[in-house]
């Protein structure tokens, strides 16, 4: 067994018609809703509204039978490809506050940053600061993608590209968890595995105890199916018919160790598709 803070993690498309309950009865215990929307100092979901619970008051009963049904941690979700993340140099402080606000108006457990943009990792850190400062048991998460300087030297955290905005807040502690996106770059090459080895789990997450402070659950994440990433363990020709089981056998291999968070999959929405292959396999490991 793992230890007691691993999540099975799934990120919830906001225009989907899956409800966070449906999410939690499958065995997901942390629900990311992608995405909800920051604008300035206004908070607030993409596209206006969590489809499949579209109401004020639908989406905080959704929210909180899913919490009933087993999902320790719904998170609010900003960035993405789409980027629902521009504060626009509002102050930090009244960020925060209104942030906060809304995350417990809803009954959301905390906000992860799904930021793919060139941006502020200053503005970033006193962001998630002021959030702390406030609410200390909110959880703070972020998605960083993966890159390295060249193959085989040790692999570093990116909001995209080689820009390392999220580097100043992990350095002074902010997040709970980072769940890593070890997909969609086709380069990063880690004791001669790549995101399209199944074994890049085990070994990034090796890599990866050296840089993030030990107090950070690591939780690497991969996409559901070949309709998730562009790059992924999906994407080779020739994918291994028992994939699921050796995603799962990978996550068992590292889930003893003391940083291990869980794991983490793009998106309950595409793993319903695939009769939710993905959370079946990996669940029971966490």
């Amino acid at each position: 067994m793992s230890n007691n803070k691993a999540l099975m993690v799934g990120y919830l498309q906001s225009w989907s018609n899956i409800t966070f309950t449906q999410a939690a009865e499958q065995g997901y215990t942390a629900i990311v809703m992608a995405f909800g929307k920051i604008d300035g100092a206004t908070v607030g979901i993409f596209g206006d509204a969590f489809a499949a619970s579209p109401s004020e008051t639908a989406l905080k009963a959704d929210i909180k039978k899913a919490k009933s049904k087993g999902a320790q941690q719904v998170l609010f979700s900003v960035g993405g490809e789409i980027n629902t993340y521009n504060p626009n140099d509002v102050s930090t402080v009244v960020l925060a506050q209104n942030l906060v606000e809304y995350l417990t108006d809803y009954g959301f457990t905390g906000v992860d940053f799904d930021l793919e943009i060139n941006g502020d990792g200053k503005y970033l850190d006193e962001l998630c600061q002021a959030i702390k400062q406030l609410a200390p048991t909110l959880l703070i998460t972020a998605a960083p993608q993966v890159n390295q300087f060249a193959p085989g030297s040790d692999l570093y955290l990116v909001s995209t590209g080689h820009c390392r905005m999220y580097d100043q807040a992990i350095n002074n502690n902010r997040f709970d968890y980072l769940f890593i996106q070890a997909y969609n770059n086709p380069f990063p090459d880690i004791d001669g595995s790549k995101e399209t080895n199944v074994d890049f789990i085990s070994k990034s997450f090796i890599n990866f105890k050296k840089s993030i402070p030990a107090e950070t659950l690591i939780v690497i994440g991969e996409p559901a199916n070949k309709d998730a990433a562009g790059t992924s363990i999906f994407t080779v020709p020739d994918v291994p018919a028992n994939i699921y089981p050796l995603i799962s056998d990978q996550y068992q291999a590292i889930c003893k160790d003391p940083q291990f968070g869980g794991a983490m999959v793009w998106s309950i929405n595409l793993d319903a598709q695939t009769n939710y292959q993905f959370v079946k396999a990996v669940k029971d490991t966490l």
